[in-house]
């Protein structure tokens, strides 16, 4: 499978999880490179938050945001209609073979936290490139969530919690640490060819709290693929219940941010 299946877009847990996600939280690395005019790819864009403020930012431009379920899109483009972003649409897409996009086709090919749900990464950054104009850029934001820098409260159920999600994601063939691969990944793939250029900063990725993933349907759907027992589930959601009332709480990981600009023909 090239994605991990139990972490759905279309899940509200999972909506309102990256619903948080802003231009200015998410990809603040990528900002001054963007001109008004540019076309923009958003893969894995999720709800659409980020895809939607990206839009803002190039009034002359042009931004599509790709995901691979009908549901979560269809959820994009009613939060985000035409009339009110005249320049934004939304797809259905496979980030491992973008073949609706034509070679050298964006300036910008923007994603953020989803290499590390794919089973074969390094395909979809060769589609990135593959669909880049040449001298413009691929941007990718990973967390590297085997290394918390920080966890407060630093609760023992919280990282049982995160302890078995890393593993579901491997069982799944995910890269739960992307974020410390990119500029490997990036080399093979032939940024540095033709006069490209790679630049990796490592910086710190802040999650919000995961507990609409511990309730109703979600939790349901947690048990039923063996994630968790009942009583695990009900330890893990008093847990983020208390992380949710303590003041000054933070959950950081280290993450990655790329930008790698294709070399010319």
């Amino acid at each position: 499978m090239a994605y991990n299946e139990h972490f759905k877009g279309e899940d509200v847990s999972v909506t309102k999880f990256y619903g948080d996600r802003t231009v200015l939280t998410s990809c603040a690395y990528l900002l001054q490179y963007i001109k008004p005019d540019m076309t923009i790819l958003d893969v894995g864009c999720g709800p659409g938050t980020i895809t939607a403020g990206l839009s803002k930012i190039v009034p002359d431009g042009k931004v599509t945001g790709v995901d691979v379920t009908s549901p979560i899109i269809e959820r994009a483009r009613s939060t985000f209609p035409l009339p009110e972003f005249p320049n934004l649409t939304f797809a259905v897409g496979d980030a491992m073979k973008l073949s609706d996009f034509k070679d050298n086709s964006f300036d910008v090919v923007h994603a953020h936290q989803v290499l590390i749900h794919l089973t074969e990464p390094i395909t979809a950054l060769q589609e990135f490139y593959r669909i880049c104009k040449p001298g413009r850029i691929v941007a990718c934001r990973e967390g590297n969530g085997r290394r918390i820098l920080s966890l407060k409260p630093d609760l023992p159920a919280i990282r049982q919690y995160w302890d078995n999600t890393v593993a579901l994601i491997d069982r799944n063939g995910g890269h739960i640490d992307a974020g410390g691969h990119l500029e490997e990944w990036a080399q093979k793939v032939g940024f540095q060819d033709n006069g490209g250029k790679i630049v990796l900063n490592m910086g710190e990725l802040r999650f919000p709290s995961h507990l609409e993933g511990m309730k109703g349907e979600s939790a349901e759907q947690a048990i039923r693929a063996g994630i968790a027992t009942r009583d695990q589930m009900d330890i893990w959601r008093e847990a983020w219940e208390e992380f949710d009332r303590t003041k000054n709480n933070e959950f950081v990981f280290e993450t990655g941010e790329i930008l790698c600009w294709k070399g010319l023909p």
